[in-house]
């Protein structure tokens, strides 16, 4: 029973906050990427409404040892060193209270 367990944490999905994108790089570059270190289940280069990059993004890798790979060394895109995390549920980084606060006071 302790190997389907071990089984069960490793088929778990892990999402990556990918920071620091240039304006170039699309989400086929990020799955095109990522797909050499596991499955790509998602992923997504930000944009906004009116198709401008917003410079992060996302990719969800098939289990936790895939995105420990992918965060263990430096990871270039585009030409770019990108800044990686875990993604924590819940937050958003368009959602600063910095942000909140100036316009609260303009």
């Amino acid at each position: 029973m302790a190997s389907s367990t071990s089984t069960n944490k490793q088929a778990r999905p892990a999402k990556l906050f990918l920071g620091g994108l240039t304006r170039h790089t699309t989400t086929k570059h990020l799955r095109d990427h990522f797909s050499q270190y596991g499955r790509v289940l998602d992923c997504v280069a930000m944009r906004q409404p009116d198709g401008r990059p917003r410079g992060f993004g996302y990719v969800t890798l098939d289990s936790p040892s895939a995105a420990e790979r992918c965060l263990s060394e430096p990871q270039v895109i585009d030409g770019r060193v990108i800044d990686m995390k875990r993604a924590v549920p819940g937050t958003a980084p368009e959602a600063t209270p910095k942000g909140a606060q100036q316009a609260g006071l303009g």
